[in-house]
């Protein structure tokens, strides 16, 4: 009887959820990992590229996605349907539209590859009515002009290089990897996060997982890495650097491939080295519930990406889901892996799959799409937030199902999925860093769009899209201010040379300034910072969307945090996982590292 009484239940809770599962979809957020690549491991001198498998696996999402969003393609239906009827079928409409990639040429392929099958080339034909009536191609004669290769469309993909503040909100890549040294990866401007990171490499877990794996390192043969790495290198300490080479060379090299499917041995290494590549890339780029403070530094990638995707939708429920007021319906981020697994560890979502705790595979996207409740026939923006909700779902790679995945955020259970708006909002607002004064200050950064950062809101958006538009932004200003400056005081010596006869000696060596150095003991008065206007215009495109501070103790202080860090202490108990501990310096972290860093010697030159 209670048997029966379970599967009754369980009919009644199905037909509620089909009779809840209608949705209005007004907006999509995805980050997609790049497409396969070749490896990190490799010359100093070689660029990483897409490969040619990669470049379909990203034409094959993007058609998926067009399945999904634009126009069902046929009747596999991929990822499942979620049509945007307000979204243009053929010819692309760049105001619907956000693109965004770092500047690896890998990363850049990887978009355009996909934007290739999300818009396929499309040729008028002379066709003269509907859409097309005002197509670029149709020439005031009669005649038509196709683009190139039967009509490709030019997405506008915009690329975040190394000196732009956006670079850091997508996740930053590394340097080239040095083989003599480790490889951390991740967000190469943040010092606190490799030094977050780096703690791993000190902590117990670390030394009993490399212990306990020599003997899987050992049985690989040093001729499997083509002189990238010595015999003594192959250690769980570059387990994401060994793996990801040799998953390459298992797709695209015949030797290494027969070694790996011929010798049992091997086999099983070869699955073992995937699992300790994950582990490791956890404990480097997640596993926040170790954190012993609220910073969760070493997730930072997540933090900064988490207020692109809110940004975004703040941005629609703004403009109410209208494209020609700012928002765009669809947004494509792509990146690597390290924000995926800090977004999962902040978002709580690996508490309820420990699968979430690994590297996604190449192509694998993280969707956040933007719903309201109701039949899809109503075209207008609900003004009721409360009718507003926010659904998560993971793509596995190229493990297309015929419908994504969804999955609760935050832990908060099925019926959280999807996630009322307002608490998706109150939620991702205490997970993310969305000032790049806070930013910079936090990570110690030491690039160039750091330099007289004050206050400056960061939150969001990419060029050309803000509610606030500048031709230029502050930073870029201050720089330009400080370099006028400069020439304007070198006029003003030269004219008092010239003039007033003033001139120079050469100070003797020996005597020390009265002032103890360049600066003195203290700085001048005469000596401005270089700073922001506090009422500064925002940079182009990016524009707040406001703060939560709270006076204490008459301080401001960022606004609170209840995410990752707290949920996990209330969940699973104080201490974390690994009882990792905070270090002063990057002593232990170096020796760990094998690294014989010499301290930087003065060099004296006349």
């Amino acid at each position: 009887m209670f048997a029966l009484f379970l599967a009754l239940m369980a009919a009644v809770w199905l037909v509620d959820a089909a009779d809840n599962d209608t949705y209005q979809p007004w907006g999509a957020v995805v980050f997609t990992r790049t497409g396969e690549r070749t490896p990190i491991l490799r010359s100093p001198k070689d660029t990483q590229v897409l490969s040619a498998v990669g470049a379909q696996q990203m034409h094959r999402l993007g058609q998926a996605f067009r399945s999904r969003y634009i126009e069902a393609l046929d009747s596999t239906f991929p990822i499942g349907l979620q049509q945007m009827n307000f979204l243009s079928r053929d010819l692309l409409n760049p105001d619907q539209l956000e693109v965004m990639t770092l500047d690896q040429p890998y990363l850049v392929a990887s978009a355009q590859s996909f934007m290739q099958g999300l818009y396929p080339p499309y040729s008028i034909n002379g066709t003269r009515i509907g859409p097309f009536a005002d197509a670029t191609g149709i020439l005031a004669n009669g005649s038509v002009v196709d683009f190139p290769l039967n009509g490709y469309q030019y997405a506008p993909i915009d690329v975040a290089g190394t000196y732009d503040p956006m670079n850091v909100y997508i996740g930053g890549y590394s340097a080239p990897f040095d083989r003599n040294q480790f490889y951390i990866g991740g967000d190469n401007q943040c010092i606190a996060a490799a030094a977050s990171s780096g703690q791993y490499l000190t902590s117990d877990q670390f030394m009993n997982t490399q212990t306990a794996s020599k003997r899987v390192y050992q049985a690989l043969d040093v001729s499997y890495f083509d002189g990238h790495l010595e015999q003594d290198q192959i250690d769980y300490i570059r387990a994401f650097l060994i793996y990801d080479y040799l998953s390459y060379q298992y797709v695209h090299d015949s030797t290494t491939f027969k070694a790996f499917t011929n010798d049992s041995t091997l086999a099983t290494a070869y699955e073992h080295l995937r699992y300790l590549a994950d582990e490791q890339a956890w404990y480097l780029w997640g596993n926040t519930s170790a954190s012993t403070t609220d910073d969760d530094m070493r997730a930072i990638s997540g933090k900064t990406l988490s207020a692109l995707i809110l940004g975004q939708f703040q941005r629609i429920v703004k403009t109410g889901g209208n494209s020609t007021n700012g928002s765009t319906p669809l947004t494509f981020f792509f990146g690597e892996h390290e924000p995926f697994i800090s977004l999962f560890s902040l978002m709580l979502i690996d508490t309820q799959n420990p699968d979430f705790r690994a590297v996604p595979p190449f192509a694998s996207s993280m969707v956040f799409e933007l719903l309201s409740a109701g039949s899809d026939d109503n075209d207008l923006f609900p003004t009721d937030k409360s009718n507003l909700f926010v659904r998560f779902s993971f793509q596995n790679g190229t493990d297309y199902k015929g419908e994504l995945q969804s999955y609760s955020l935050f832990a908060q259970g099925p019926s959280k999925d999807p996630m009322p708006w307002t608490e998706f909002e109150d939620m991702m607002s205490r997970i993310m860093t969305n000032e790049l004064s806070d930013y910079c200050n936090s990570c110690k950064a030491q690039t160039l769009f750091c330099w007289g950062v004050d206050g400056t809101i960061i939150n969001v958006i990419s060029n050309g899209h803000g509610s606030a538009k500048s031709k230029i932004s502050p930073v870029v200003g201050g720089v330009i201010g400080a370099v006028v400056t400069l020439v304007v005081a070198g006029a003003i010596f030269l004219l008092a040379i010239f003039a007033a006869g003033i001139r120079f000696h050469r100070v003797q060596r020996g005597k020390k300034s009265e002032l103890g150095g360049f600066k003195g003991s203290a700085k001048l008065a005469s000596d401005p910072d270089l700073h922001l206007a506090k009422n500064g215009v925002p940079p182009a495109g990016i524009t707040s969307l406001g703060t939560r501070e709270e006076e204490r103790g008459g301080k401001k202080t960022a606004h609170e945090r209840v995410g990752s860090w707290e949920l996990r202490q209330k969940e699973f108990g104080k201490g974390g996982e690994t009882g990792e501990r905070e270090r002063e310096s990057f002593e232990a972290i170096e020796a760990a590292m094998g690294m014989n860093i010499k301290p930087v010697e003065p060099e004296q030159r006349v």
